[in-house]
């Protein structure tokens, strides 16, 4: 029995060398997971930051312009169209969706486009549900009212009589 008992320290030294090796990978791979999602997290924060950008840039920049150029309050008119439609970019082109369901919104069959006198046309119409609201916020036109008043002749500039002082 002498002999066993011999080949069980071995045995037994083997298990513990290979079982401290393993816990030596086991730490190292838990160090290369902590730094891996670290990374991760900071990649993540950088696209959020990214996507942010390009969103202002192809949709929020082009809105705020648009609500600015079609209404005298700006931040209630993106407020009131924000809750039935959004903007997304497709094929280059911003495309009017409906918020609740992403499909393009449509006007006598055929998209209506993002400018100025579609919008109008679209959110100012009877059949639209926020049409009161829209109406109320939403410049319809430019012009500034005013008649073309007739032809008038210019008034004569009146002079001042020259004072003489009789040293001529």
């Amino acid at each position: 029995m002498p002999g066993q008992t011999e080949q069980h320290t071995e045995e037994l030294e083997t298990l513990r060398r290979t079982n401290s090796e393993l816990v030596a990978k086991n730490s190292t791979r838990k160090q290369r997971i902590a730094e891996l999602e670290t990374a991760n997290a900071d990649l993540q924060t950088k696209l959020s930051a990214a996507n942010a950008t390009i969103y202002e840039f192809q949709i929020g920049a082009p809105l705020k312009t648009m609500s600015e150029s079609i209404s005298n309050c700006p931040e209630v008119w993106i407020e009131q169209f924000s809750k039935s439609y959004r903007l997304e970019l497709s094929n280059g082109e911003l495309t009017i969706v409906s918020a609740a369901d992403g499909k393009p919104i449509k006007k006598s069959g055929k998209p209506v486009a993002f400018e100025r006198r579609a919008l109008t046309d679209l959110l100012t119409d009877e059949a639209h549900p926020q049409s009161k609201i829209f109406r109320a916020i939403t410049i319809a036109s430019h012009a500034s009212g005013s008649q073309v008043a007739p032809e008038r002749k210019p008034t004569p500039k009146a002079t001042a009589p020259k004072v003489k002082f009789g040293l001529r």
